[in-house]
């Protein structure tokens, strides 16, 4: 069957009468009741297997439709072009196929330009930061973007970061980059970026070959499924360049031939497959960065400094972006919210190691762990302990919480309904595990937990727990408190301070309209909960304050990072929105900041020239 013969069944429709069970409120022909008509969305992709995110929303649809409404996934759609994602789209805009799913990043492709503020580079960074925006609905309201383009964004969808694999080296600061040429997928954005950092770049098609680029931008889990980390040993833990956020998009034709009740039910399901794709995205990347480790691919992270000199190289992709001042005022929006956030890069890294093997000791680490065993090994089990169909596969996670164990499987298939194996208290002595009546001995690398020599049990039991590793996928959150504490800090300024940018721009700024020299300032500036507010007295500490700008704080690492929202009287920084990011210590009085990249004269005189002083704590 041919393309364009698929896709003229599905604008049609096509209506299923086969579920068991489900009564029609029409009488069929033969006086009975007839079954429920069910429409089928054929819905492009590149590979042969959806995301677990859209996967989520197709389940989401077909649950509040009960089951009248399903998304069917067309495999392997523009595979091997490098411009898939353009041509899927206009596949989709020409009613070639009714559907798509697509990353959002290449919506700028076909002229859709609302989505470029969630991929500027390097903004959101942190799985925190994306269910913070996708919480707020920003996504949907970017995707009113599409009106006009023939196309309807039915479901935006968080997904996981786009990071750098290094194929011969590490890629940590500006000049990794320089001389590179950098593998890109995606719009204008991902390409901007690209020539900002590197010297030339590549667009890769889907599985394209890593011997053509020095560097490629893409999510860990891709990077395990294309087999790229038995090539490729260097992936930057901390640079997240930005989310892959999915559109699924339908053409207005196939939007239009729906009932409301469809239409309602495509919206609702979009919201309420949020928590599950959140909680896909983050399983897939624990489980992801766990078998590349598994393959010696080093996570690297860049430092506090390197990494604040990316964000200074690429804020000319902001000053792009804000061109629009509809996508200016939603940068803005997604600053605010990082700075409230005030979430560090998620940072790629190993399990800490833990005994070595054979060496086993203590309690298992706490965490979940994966394990996918082929049904056949069990299928030879003579004592009745067999399970699953031979020839298929069955796939096991095991929870460790404290001393409490649970081992849940699925079988036959992943997306099987998970059922509890085992669920009780476990013991260990040395190198020794006790779970029920079974004992086995038992070790861990950091990446993998291994059972053998296990007694007491059945043989499908022995197959289940000795034949693969147990591989990591997540360890126990351990928050981070914030170092620099809310309160007001305050510095001085004196005459000739304000005279050391003479001659340069800003000076106005420091010296004001006096003809006389300035006399001293008293600045001090309010931390509170992702805000800061700036304020001067002149002459002396007990005269009106005078507020000088508002923003945007994030700490992280060692960084300290300001963004300019607004100010009064001349603009300070040279810009209309400014960021400013800066390296600090803080010993629990004094705040000393030393700026990163270009600042103007102004800039450095009045945040980084004097140490500020904690004056009062926020309570």
């Amino acid at each position: 069957m041919t393309r364009d013969t698929r896709s003229s069944l599905a604008l049609m429709a096509a209506v299923v009468l086969g579920l068991a069970g489900c009564a029609s409120s029409t009488p069929n022909r033969a006086g009975g009741r007839g079954l429920p008509e069910i429409t089928v969305l054929e819905i492009a992709q590149l590979n042969d297997v959806a995301p677990a995110q859209v996967q989520a929303y197709a389940a989401e649809v077909k649950k509040q439709s009960h089951g009248s409404l399903l998304l069917h996934f067309t495999d392997y759609w523009r595979q091997g072009e490098i411009d898939f994602e353009q041509r899927t789209l206009e596949d989709v805009k020409g009613r070639r196929v009714p559907g798509a799913w697509v990353g959002v990043r290449a919506l700028d492709l076909i002229g859709v330009t609302s989505f470029e503020p969630l991929v500027a580079p390097l903004l959101v960074d942190s799985q925190v930061l994306q269910e913070r925006i996708f919480s707020e609905g920003i996504p949907l309201e970017m995707a009113r973007g599409l009106e006009g383009h023939g196309l309807v964004a039915v479901a935006v969808l968080p997904g996981p970061m786009r990071k750098v694999l290094g194929v011969r080296k590490p890629f940590l600061e500006r000049a990794d980059f320089r001389f590179a040429d950098l593998g890109i997928q995606g719009g204008g954005i991902p390409e901007a970026t690209a020539t900002t950092l590197a010297e030339t770049f590549t667009r890769m098609p889907s599985g394209a070959n890593l011997a053509e680029v020095d560097a490629y931008e893409q999510q860990v889990e891709n990077v395990v499924g294309t087999f790229y980390g038995l090539e490729a040993k260097y992936v930057t833990a901390n640079v997240n360049l930005w989310p892959q956020a999915m559109a699924v998009v339908l053409n207005e034709a196939s939007y239009r031939a729906l009932t409301d009740v469809q239409r309602e039910v495509l919206r609702t399901a979009a919201t309420d497959a949020i928590p599950a794709a959140l909680e896909a995205t983050q399983s897939e990347e624990d489980s992801a960065v766990a078998k590349l480790c598994g393959q010696d691919v080093a996570f690297l992270p860049s430092s506090d400094l390197q990494l604040a000199g990316l964000r200074h190289v690429v804020q000319t992709v902001y000053d792009e972006i804000a061109d629009d001042p509809g996508n200016a005022r939603m940068l803005d929006r997604l600053t605010d919210l990082r700075a409230s956030v005030a979430a560090p890069p998620d940072v790629s890294a190993c399990p800490a190691p833990g005994p070595g093997p054979g060496t086993g000791g203590g309690a298992f680490p706490e965490g979940t762990y994966d394990m996918v065993l082929e049904n056949d090994l069990t299928s030879q089990c003579t004592d009745g302990s067999a399970q699953g169909t031979p020839g298929r596969k069955s796939w096991f996670s095991l929870e460790v919480r404290g001393d409490r164990l649970t081992m849940r499987q699925r079988i036959d298939s992943q997306t099987a309904p998970p059922k509890v194996g085992h669920d009780m208290v476990y013991r260990t002595l040395r190198d020794q595990v006790q779970v029920d009546n079974l004992t086995a001995r038992w070790s861990f690398d950091g990446t993998a937990l291994r059972l053998s020599d296990m007694s007491g049990g059945s043989c499908g039991d022995a197959a289940i727990w000795t034949t693969n590793p147990w591989v990591l996928r997540s360890g126990p959150a351990h928050p981070v408190a914030s170092v620099v504490p809310d309160g007001t800090y305050e510095t001085v300024l004196s005459s000739d301070d304000r005279h050391l940018c003479d001659g340069r721009p800003g000076a106005d700024y420091l010296n004001g309209a006096a003809t006389s020299d300035p006399r001293t300032w008293y600045a001090s500036f309010t931390l509170s909960g992702g805000a800061v507010t700036e304020y001067f007295r002149e002459g002396t500490p007990s005269a009106i304050a005078n507020m000088a700008w508002v923003g945007n704080y994030r700490v992280y690492g060692g960084t300290f990072e300001l963004t300019l929202i607004t100010s009064s009287g001349i603009q300070p920084y040279g810009a209309r929105r400014s960021v400013l990011i800066a390296t600090f210590t803080f010993d629990g009085t004094t705040l000393t900041l030393t700026p990163v990249g270009t600042w103007r004269c102004d800039a450095r005189v009045v945040w980084t020239l004097h140490p500020w002083t904690l004056t009062r704590k926020a309570r």
